[in-house]
């Protein structure tokens, strides 16, 4: 059997993003068709394993698209939700709940990183899914936070880095980014 390539993605949360997550207007469908396309982009380019962290926003945005592609095109695509801790989705708001255990609900597969939540578990569930991926797609303006941290993680270990955020200003080398524009 072929191997395939494997992606993970890292992102903001709902607060983070330049979209209400609340609200299924023309802004959030052109949000999902950015990160339809960038499933699509990599999934041209061979990748048939896609990480997920998640988290509300951004992880689980992508997770339901690759569960969607899942149904509609292919039966080889694979969803792994890489989750940092057991009970990760105890304080999501009901919204993200529903959302969260629909997507694990359909996923492949489940891999518990911890037992209970520690200082830094986020982190290592980041490296984890980075370690195990030739790429990383992420919306990435340049906000402190753990995005900005997965993607220099990513950076410094040579994987392909997808920022599907067009007018981000972040400046990264030729060699660990591509573009779908």
């Amino acid at each position: 059997m072929k191997e395939y390539k494997k992606c993970c993605f890292t992102g903001y949360r709902p607060s983070k993003l330049p979209i209400n997550v609340y609200i299924r207007n023309k802004a959030y469908t052109d949000f999902e068709n950015l990160v339809t396309e960038g499933i699509l982009k990599l999934y041209n380019e061979d990748c048939r394993v896609f990480y997920t962290g998640m988290a509300m926003g951004f992880d689980i945005i992508c997770a339901e698209t690759v569960l969607l592609f899942k149904k509609l095109y292919n039966k080889e695509i694979k969803l792994i939700c890489a989750i940092p801790f057991e009970n990760q989705a105890e304080k999501y708001d009901e919204h993200w709940k529903k959302r969260y255990f629909d997507v694990l609900a359909q996923c492949d597969e489940k891999i518990i990183l911890f037992d209970n939540y520690n200082k830094g578990c986020y982190q290592k569930r980041n490296e984890y899914m980075v370690d195990n991926s030739d790429y990383v797609m992420t919306w990435f303006d340049g906000k402190q936070g753990g995005t900005k941290n997965t993607v220099n993680y990513a950076i410094k270990q040579n994987k392909f880095i997808l920022n599907l955020n067009k007018n981000s200003t972040e400046n990264y080398s030729y060699q660990t980014t591509f573009e779908i524009f």
